[in-house]
């Protein structure tokens, strides 16, 4: 990496994937045991020869085994090399499945086919001929924390206000631009060309040369570094595309812009690229991810097959009629519907609560009562929430009650600061240009070095165009360094030099023990005495457990493989099998993931579906709220609980809630209400969001007073726009109202001087 335009992509054309004439199926012969236990349609995406193919693979309809059928079909009969096959998944989790499940229906333990993400099958691909794009074999992949770390710095030297400047913002901004392969020059003319784009622009240049500097790369730098390998050396592209004669991807639907150029390189020659996706589980379009993409496959490739896996084998009867029933509201979708040969099961639970409060204490007294009663574990429960916030109540009142639980998506162990510290030392053994992790843990534990000797560093670093590590090596040079400091930066080096050669003759896991125990962390830790210091030793000596694990499992186990591994977890990777304790995680960390009993919790117009989504003039925003409400129905397997609160507190503001049009979409013949539920009193009959004859008159029957504004109205603000009142506080001269504006969130105004007006 020698520019500061590393991503120098010269843009590409976004045409169908070449040539699309039809290919013969070769004959082949069916194995009993890989085809045993398939259904029909099952079989026939096994059983597809050459050519494309799209499997629309719906819900806990098997769509893991058909991909592993598929390749084992593959190698078994129709004699393909491990070799030739690429399949790619979204977690590394679902890679390690399908490999253990490959080599229990081959049985063999050691193959040469590549299984794996999008991000570690690309990190392959550059340590292996990164060279030719100036990504040197050493590099190192920059997590979140590490990346935040980065562009605080570039701010800094750019003499640019982090509050004005927003790093996590900046970052997306940044992300969002890979994502459709735009690289620094282009950025400005790409996003409109105003000046705020001009200035971002120039962050994102300097971000790129200091990721070059410290041989490091970001999530999205791994997938555009490969595409631009691919498009400015065809000898490279057209020697992995001759390896690769058969191309498997999963959720396709979640693919970005960038991923879909690599793909389509692969699979241009052979165009044996079977894809399996969901559309109606397209969850992560505000991370650039593009469902069109999987519904013009068929035209990209006009020969294609098309596969719907529709039968489930994950849920009762009455959880798929309530997704079916939520997701065909949805006008952007292929027509299909889950179905099951097992019974309907129990109704669909819903629960409305006075509060956030009372809906946690009816979710906790709920797991109890099945606990004690069904001989339920709580690891058989979910809770699922749209936002994060919603976690603290659930944590309060279960502690309170005892019950076990644990945070999915929360901050990862790898995350936290002694494990972070200790796998900087690894960093910078491994990569001494990583001045990241260098000026992370030069003073950790404390050692004498402080902010204004690191300043000291950095500018004769950048002066010399030279790594922090590098210029501490040459400390006695440095004139305005004290002698104390100078000893302290010296013994440092000291310390990273004796370590770094353990490298050539020590295992990985003798090597982090050695960083703990020479760094004086350990020591450090003991000295201190506390519970906590001991909770976070505790963590560091756990990481010697991960270290093992990692060696006892890596065909060719080293320093760059494990810090790869821990850098692309993500958090569905993270959660541990048969602990005993209930899950809470978003909506989105539960993609992926099935459990016996789950709750949907705070089912609330402008919570789920989310304000800005509910009352967008944007239709496809609400529709993927839908997606995510089906997502979450369908992780359930045998009962499923809906909840809300009439009143409920976030984000400091208390506001009284209508019922989520998510919850009206479900037939109430397979609903059971359950403890103080209020009426079902809102009808979503359009997209207007209009009041039906009927919920009027149960408003009416219940004493509701006639009021200039009611919840569910929609008004016009003359600064804020339209917008929807979704709370109404006090009456007459008391009344506040809470209105939910597209662009602007939830306003609370008092109608008598807002100068609100009804519309529509």
């Amino acid at each position: 990496m020698t520019c500061g335009d590393p991503l120098c992509y010269n843009g590409c054309e976004r045409s169908p994937l070449g040539n699309t004439e039809s290919n013969t199926s070769m004959p082949h012969t069916a194995d009993s045991s890989i085809l045993a236990g398939l259904n029909d349609r099952q079989r026939d995406a096994v059983l597809h020869g050459e050519g494309p193919l799209l499997i629309f693979a719906g819900a806990g309809s098997g769509k893991t085994r058909v991909l592993t059928h598929r390749v084992a079909h593959l190698i078994r009969e129709r004699g393909l090399a491990p070799y030739d096959i690429l399949a790619v998944t979204f977690t590394n989790k679902a890679a390690g499945e399908m490999r253990e499940r490959l080599r229990r229906l081959l049985g063999r333990q050691h193959w040469d086919l590549w299984v794996g993400t999008f991000h570690s099958i690309c990190a392959r691909i550059l340590r292996q001929d990164g060279e030719a794009v100036g990504v040197p074999g050493d590099f190192v992949v920059f997590d979140e924390a590490d990346q935040s770390a980065l562009m605080k710095d570039c701010l800094r030297d750019l003499d640019l206000n982090p509050e004005q400047f927003v790093p996590s913002r900046i970052l997306r901004e940044i992300s969002n631009a890979k994502n459709e392969l735009i690289p620094p020059r282009d950025y400005f003319n790409w996003r409109g060309g105003r000046p705020y784009d001009e200035i971002v622009a120039r962050i994102y240049t300097l971000y790129q040369i200091r990721l070059a500097e410290n041989h490091a790369c970001d999530f999205d730098d791994l997938i555009a570094y490969v595409v631009w390998l691919f498009e400015r050396n065809p000898d490279v592209l057209a020697r992995y595309q001759d390896r690769f004669h058969h191309v498997l991807v999963d959720e396709y639907q979640d693919i970005n812009f960038a991923q879909y150029r690599f793909v389509v390189q692969l699979a241009t020659k052979h165009r044996n690229l079977c894809v399996v996706g969901d559309d109606d589980q397209a969850i992560y379009g505000w991370r650039g991810a593009d469902m069109r993409i999987i519904m013009r496959f068929d035209e990209d490739y006009p020969d294609a097959k098309v596969v719907k896996l529709e039968q489930n084998y994950r849920s009762t009867g009455n959880v798929l009629r309530a997704a079916w029933e939520v997701i065909r509201q949805n006008q952007t979708r292929r027509e299909k519907r889950l179905w099951t040969e097992v019974s309907d099961g129990e109704k669909i639970a819903t629960h409305r609560a006075a509060d956030e409060h009372a809906e946690a204490t009816f979710v906790a007294d709920t797991i109890e009562h099945l606990v004690e009663h069904e001989s339920r574990t709580h690891r058989d429960f979910a809770v699922l929430y749209r936002v994060n916030a919603q976690s603290r109540v659930f944590e309060t009142v279960f502690v309170s009650r005892g019950i076990p639980y644990r945070i999915l998506g929360g901050l990862r162990f790898y995350d936290r600061e002694e494990v972070k510290d200790t796998l900087s030392y690894l960093r910078l053994l491994h990569n001494p240009s990583d001045s990241v992790s260098a000026k992370r843990i030069i003073n950790k534990p404390t050692r004498g070095v402080g902010d204004r000797t690191v300043a000291h560093l950095e500018a004769t670093a950048l002066e010399r165009g030279m790594s922090l590590l590098e210029a501490a090596h040459h400390a006695e040079a440095i004139p305005a360094l004290t002698p104390r400091a100078r000893e302290a930066v010296l013994g440092f080096v000291r310390l990273i030099d004796g370590l770094r050669r353990m490298l050539q003759d020590h295992s990985l896991t003798e090597v982090t023990a050695a960083v703990i125990e020479q760094s004086g962390y350990r020591k450090s830790l003991e000295a201190e005495g506390t519970v906590k210091a001991r909770g976070r030793l505790e963590n560091m000596e756990e990481l010697l457990s991960a270290t093992q694990e990692y060696e006892e499992g890596a065909e060719e186990p080293s320093v760059a493989g494990f810090l790869e591994n821990v850098a692309l977890l993500t958090s569905a990777d993270m959660l541990e099998e048969g602990v005993e304790a209930v899950p809470l995680m978003t909506l989105h960390s539960a993609k992926g993931l099935e459990f016996l009993v789950v709750f949907v919790v705070g089912m609330e117009e402008a919570l789920f579906p989310l304000a800005r989504s509910a009352f967008s003039d944007n239709p496809l925003e609400l529709e993927e709220e839908r997606r995510l409400c089906y997502v979450g129905l369908t992780r359930a397997q045998e009962r499923l609980f809906l909840t809300s609160a009439e009143y409920r507190t976030i984000y400091g503001s208390t506001a009284r809630t209508i019922a989520s049009r998510f919850l009206e979409e479900i037939p109430e013949e397979i609903v059971e209400p359950m403890g103080p539920v209020a009426p079902r009193n809102i009808t979503w009959e359009s997209a207007d969001s209009t009041r039906s004859a009927a919920a009027q008159q149960i408003l009416e029957e219940a004493g509701a007073v006639e009021a200039p504004f009611r919840a569910g109205d929609k008004v016009s603000h003359p600064t804020f726009g339209q917008g929807m009142v979704v709370s109404v506080h006090g009456d007459g001269a008391d009344m506040i109202l809470s209105v939910a504006f597209p662009s602007q969130g939830i306003k609370r105004l008092d109608p008598a001087y807002a100068g609100l007006e009804k519309v529509g």
